[in-house]
């Protein structure tokens, strides 16, 4: 079964990347390249995926917060916090009360980073 997982996963990755190399400026192919990394723990690969997809739709909010949990998990707290702030307002701009709460949980571990 975890063979197949495993297979399926880089189908998926597979699928994903030739969207992208097909298309690099569709912002959802690079968000959902960068999700599939994220998943994988792969946040250097993930990060650059995100911030793209923000820059080509500033209004994506999750492009924005998965960029700033990527920075974190990377150790670059002071470069996290601009997305994920970025996230926050989007959020309250687009009245999404779970995504919000995740972005201020973020900004809280952030300024917890930097002390």
């Amino acid at each position: 079964m975890t063979l197949t997982l495993a297979t399926h996963d880089d189908a998926r990755l597979d699928m994903l990347r030739a969207l992208v190399a097909d298309d690099p400026e569709n912002e959802l192919a690079l968000f959902s390249l960068g999700q599939a990394l994220f998943e994988r723990r792969a946040f250097a690969e993930a990060e650059p995926l995100f911030a793209r997809a923000a820059r080509l739709q500033p209004d994506l909010m999750m492009a924005h917060l998965r960029q700033g949990e990527c920075l974190l998990a990377l150790g670059q707290p002071a470069t996290a916090r601009q997305p994920v702030e970025t996230a926050r307002q989007l959020a309250i701009a687009q009245n999404h009360v779970g995504p919000r709460g995740d972005a201020e949980d973020l900004l809280d571990e952030i300024a917890d980073a930097l002390d």
